[in-house]
Parts: structure tokens; C-alpha cells; sequence
């Protein structure tokens, strides 16, 4: 199966389609209309996003997170030949396995922002099952199966972040997915509202629709990181806040102090980090 690089196969079925070129081509802002992932067979391509590029081969699995637009080079490798797989995932299955595995996106989530993931060898394999299924004209709950063992190996390299945000969830909780990504990134009302598409005045009434406010998913996403990071790691604290987005560690120990009743060194000295 043929398909373009604008990823618009049925958001209702887990699909595969095939890239392929003869000669090296440039295209630019390429729209991803489903949730997908995407590995190169022969060849490599150069991904472009927000300001980051990457030049992937064989051994990365691409995340094409929906309603992004990339740029994007494909160039054939040594046998002539640029062939790249395209496996279309759904709304559901990702809602879905949000529900299911929460706790383990929540334990191995960290700030990454890349969407070009180094393959390990789960990830290999469960990436060849999945592709396996679709080949074989398996039901959509094998396939479903299969693209959750992908989701999981993401997961365990704290890298399916990017895939979770969907359109269709309430917009707190989209732009909780997307601060997450980087929170020491300088975040504002307008670059995010860019991001999701929106005019800024749209996302600050929306939001307070919702009873939040930009302002505040902001602070919550920057402490609970911390918090994690505290708790599960032996990073300086100050090193900490900054990651977390703060300027400065001391203006980082009152908020953590006035939102968590203690500070981030009074924490850090009660628990055991030696396990």
C-alpha cells in the first residue's frame, strides 16, 4: 500500500501504508492528520519540528504526533531506494492505553521533546508484531494489541509523551501533555495557543471554561515534575529547578514549599534514595 507523507489514513483503524522514492525530495510543512509512527527501511530522513531537526535511519522509530506539521527530507540510501513503513494509530487506543498505563507514562516520563526515538530491541521486536499483524489482515483488537507493546517500550524509554496530546481531550489536560514535554521552556499564553492551534484569547477562555488557567497548569506541571524528580533521582536541587523551569532555586524552594507544605531539601532529606 502506497501512501503519502501527509498521514491521513482512517483515524477509526490501525493501518499501515509505505513511503517510497527513488529520488531525494524536501517537503515542507507536512500535516499529520492521525497519530502515527513511522520507521525507515532504506534510506534516511531529516525531520524537522518546532526548532529541532533530526536525521534518522533505520534505527529510530519517528513519532508524528497529530495536528503537527514537519519538515521533512527523504533521501534513498546505497541501494537506490528510499522506503519508509507508516502505521497509523487511533484516538482510542491511545485514550485508552492513557487509562490503562498511567502509572508507568507517569514513572518514566521526562522532558524529551524528540520525535526521533532510538529503537531498542522491545521496541524492535514489537514494532515488527505490529507490522506483522497489519500484514496479515489481523482484527483490530490484535492490532491493538500489538501497538500497545509499541506505546510500552515508548513508554519505558520515557518517550511516547508527543503521541499523547489529542485534540479531542479537554484542552487543560492537552496543554498538561504539551508542558510537559519541556517545562523549562519558556512558555507563554501565545506559544502555546500557537501550538494547539488556537488564538490566545481562545485558550484563556476556554480554560477558564474549564475552571483553569494557563498560569496554573504551568505551576502544577513544573512542581509535580520536580516533585518526581526529587523523589525518584539524586540531581541537585538546584539543578532540579532549573529543569523545572525556574530561574531561580530559591524563588523554586517557596512555590514548592507553599504548594507541598515542605521544601525540596526537607523532602529530599526524608527520603531513601538508596535503593
Amino acid at each position: 500500500m502506497n501512501a503519502p507523507d501527509a498521514i491521513h489514513l482512517d483515524e477509526r483503524r490501525i493501518d499501515a501504508g509505505e513511503i517510497r522514492a527513488r529520488q531525494a525530495h524536501v517537503l515542507h510543512r507536512v500535516p499529520v492528520f492521525v497519530p502515527a509512527l513511522c520507521r525507515v527501511r532504506q534510506g534516511e530522513k531529516l525531520v524537522q519540528w518546532d526548532e529541532q531537526s533530526m536525521r534518522v535511519g533505520t534505527q529510530h522509530l519517528i513519532l508524528l504526533p497529530a495536528g503537527r506539521e514537519l519538515g521533512i527530507v527523504n533521501s534513498p540510501g546505497a541501494q537506490g531506494m528510499y522506503v519508509a513503513d507508516v502505521v497509523a494509530l487511533t484516538p482510542d487506543l491511545l485514550r485508552n492505553f492513557r487509562q490503562r498505563h498511567g502509572e508507568i507514562i507517569d514513572q518514566h516520563a521526562n522532558s524529551s521533546t524528540d520525535l526521533c526515538v532510538p529503537l531498542d530491541r522491545h521496541m524492535s521486536i514489537a514494532w515488527d508484531n505490529l507490522l506483522a499483524s497489519i500484514a496479515s489482515d489481523a482484527p483490530q483488537s490484535m492490532r491493538a494489541h500489538y501497538a500497545e507493546g509499541v506505546l510500552l517500550a515508548l513508554s519505558l524509554n520515557g518517550a511516547v509523551g508527543p503521541l499523547l496530546i489529542d485534540r479531542r481531550d479537554p484542552l487543560g489536560a492537552r496543554v498538561q501533555q504539551l508542558l510537559m514535554q519541556d517545562p523549562a521552556f519558556d512558555w507563554t499564553v501565545a506559544n502555546v495557543a500557537d501550538r494547539l492551534n488556537l488564538g490566545a484569547s481562545t485558550l484563556r477562555r476556554q480554560l477558564a471554561d474549564e475552571g483553569s488557567s494557563f498560569s496554573r497548569i504551568l505551576e502544577q506541571v513544573r512542581l509535580g515534575l520536580a516533585l518526581q524528580w526529587i523523589q525518584t533521582s539524586h540531581r541537585p536541587i538546584g539543578e532540579i529547578a532549573e529543569a523545572s523551569g525556574y530561574a531561580s532555586a530559591s524563588r523554586f524552594a517557596v512555590r514548592f514549599r507553599q504548594h507541598y507544605g515542605l521544601s525540596p531539601r526537607e523532602l529530599r532529606a526524608a527520603i531513601d534514595l538508596t535503593v
